[in-house]
């Protein structure tokens, strides 16, 4: 596991403010998520999957950015993992010091922090990593299920945990989020927010 920290000192052009029209369908996701942080001081955010193409707001959602301005300017910690070179050196360079950006599968990422926390500390925890395309959906699915298995112990209570993009189709719910809106609707646990992103209180 390798461990970088960002480079970019002009952290603040990723206000919400500034970039929320850029963000189309993950608008609405992004604004709940951001009015929830802004009631915690010292946030501990987690993301799975970092941004990892320029300016890609529209098709990815620039998450690591917006989630990184939120820790700098409330003095929280943000951590985020990819398995993809390429993605942490995009991600480096666009983040601030205070982002740390791990280079590992995400899975034995968060078995790591999982271990090495020991404590509810997790505030939100954000998952976008193994894409969804239509080869592999059933394949995405189940490893963004192993994933919030995997750091469930880690996540405070009343945290709020968010899964990138899901879509409806005539037999139901599709995407990343699929088999943990199932569990979930089977703990009677339904996400507080549907769209193309899952949100829920944990």
């Amino acid at each position: 596991m390798q461990v970088f920290h960002g480079k970019n000192l002009n952290w603040e052009q990723y206000k919400f403010d500034n970039v929320r029209h850029l963000l189309g369908n993950r608008e609405p996701g992004f604004a709940l998520m951001l009015e929830y942080l802004s009631t915690i001081q010292n946030p501990f955010i987690v993301e799975t999957g970092c941004a990892r193409q320029v300016d890609n707001f529209w098709g990815d959602g620039q998450s690591s950015f917006i989630f990184d301005y939120v820790a700098n300017k409330q003095t929280g910690s943000f951590m985020t993992v990819d398995i993809a070179k390429e993605s942490v050196d995009y991600c480096i360079s666009r983040s601030s010091p205070r982002c740390e950006i791990i280079l590992e599968d995400s899975i034995t990422f968060l078995k790591t922090l999982n271990q090495e926390v020991n404590t509810k500390a997790i505030d939100l925890l954000y998952l976008d990593s193994f894409d969804a395309h239509e080869d592999v959906l059933e394949q995405s699915a189940l490893h963004h299920l192993y994933e919030f298995i995997t750091i469930l112990p880690c996540l405070k209570k009343g945290a709020m945990v968010a899964v990138d993009d899901n879509w409806q189709t005539p037999n139901g719910w599709s995407g990343k989020g699929k088999y943990i809106f199932d569990y979930m609707m089977k703990i009677n646990n339904p996400p507080i927010y549907s769209g193309w992103q899952f949100i829920w209180r944990v």
